[in-house]
């Protein structure tokens, strides 16, 4: 199990983020949910440390909801407690729309 993985929540635009399934050894996460302005996106990504080891974090998901369209996230973490993840992103919809999202998601 990650530390990666929890539940983080981003005030300022209403987002929820939870991580399910993390791996340390291979990046991946196969695992995850995505929830905006009351659609929900099931999402997987790929993480990495810093130089292998740390502490610095990136992160990128995706996510895609049938009917609404696809949200994706570049996140950072200045250290592995993850309490914060800093992120920048967007979502992409069926009605060609383009919306940028980000800011802080915190641990809960």
């Amino acid at each position: 199990m990650s530390r990666l993985q929890g539940t983080y929540v981003n005030d300022n635009i209403g987002a929820k983020l939870v991580i399910s399934q993390a791996n340390d050894s291979n990046g991946q996460i196969t695992a995850a949910s995505i929830s905006y302005n009351g659609h929900n996106y099931p999402a997987t990504g790929h993480y990495h440390f810093k130089n292998s080891t740390g502490p610095t974090t990136v992160a990128v998901l995706t996510g895609l909801d049938d009917s609404t369209g696809y949200v994706a996230l570049s996140l950072t973490a200045e250290n592995q407690e993850f309490k914060r993840l800093k992120s920048f992103g967007g979502l992409v919809n069926f009605n060609a729309e383009t919306i940028g999202i980000g800011g802080a998601f915190i641990r809960q």
